[in-house]
């Protein structure tokens, strides 16, 4: 049966829901691009980074999320003028979300270390990007289900649009003007960033 789960940031000021959680309605993954991992890095979480430089996240249908304390603190950079959307609490840091520029596509990969408990996600199902891993103990040496993470986001897509939540975001207004105005990190936070 699906439930409800709750998140927050590291100093407790954002908080939420996370609902409707099942293995199946969801995707754990871990994510080993150098951009995740720059992420993590100018947010000083890479302690929370898996071996080989892997960022924990769950793919999830934004209008499942629920901002129940905090909506103040969401705040939002790109790494580049053409990067995703990286979505984090302000006041102590901690990560939230990656999206797409746009409320059009209903997907954001929530940061895993938020939840207290991930038992409901199911073990980690796909692996992506792995060439970019850290040569490290413990790091993947390929890519695994590729193939179903896609499968899983078209089919969530698919019913959210058929049930007219597709656009529905914390991170968007009903606009889909986003609800911060995203920083693009200068050329001196970027080499910080991916230099770790």
């Amino acid at each position: 049966m699906p439930g409800d789960l709750d998140f927050s940031c590291r100093c407790g000021a954002l908080r939420g829901v996370l609902h409707d959680v099942t293995p199946h309605d969801v995707c754990h993954l871990i994510c080993y691009c150098a951009d995740c991992r720059a992420f993590a890095h100018h947010m000083k979480v890479a302690d929370q980074l898996e071996p080989g430089g892997g960022s924990p996240l769950v793919q999830v249908l934004p209008a499942h999320i629920k901002i129940t304390a905090g909506v103040a603190q969401i705040a939002c950079l790109r790494l580049s003028q053409k990067g995703l959307y990286r979505w984090y609490a302000a006041c102590c840091g901690t990560p939230l979300a990656n999206t797409v520029g746009t409320s059009k596509v209903p997907l954001a990969g929530l940061w895993r270390p938020l939840f207290a408990d991930i038992a409901p996600f199911g073990p980690v199902a796909c692996l992506g990007f792995t060439k970019m891993a850290l040569r490290e103990p413990g790091a993947p040496k390929k890519d695994k289900g590729l193939i179903g993470m896609l499968g899983g986001l078209l089919r969530r897509s698919t019913k959210a649009y058929l049930a007219g939540t597709a656009r529905r975001s914390p991170f968007f207004d009903e606009q889909g003007r986003p609800v911060a105005q995203p920083h693009v990190l200068d050329a001196t936070e970027r080499r910080a960033a991916y230099a770790g």
